[in-house]
């Protein structure tokens, strides 16, 4: 039986498009962050991955 990647919205690090589910932003803005800097993210290969907390902090959507 093959294993189903795990999709959760709690995961600290997300693909592109996961990400703009989490967030509501559209992938073109989350790509374009990305490439020009203002996007936190990190690269796992060529795949970035968002950091959510990060860019969740930066927006002003999450409480301290």
């Amino acid at each position: 039986m093959p294993k189903m990647p795990v999709q959760r919205s709690d995961q600290p690090f997300q693909r592109v498009p996961q990400a703009s589910t989490t967030t509501g932003l559209s992938q073109h803005y989350l790509r374009e962050g990305i490439r020009n800097g203002t996007i936190p993210h990190i690269r796992s290969g060529n795949t970035p991955l968002v950091n959510i907390p990060a860019l969740l902090r930066q927006l002003g959507a999450a409480e301290e």
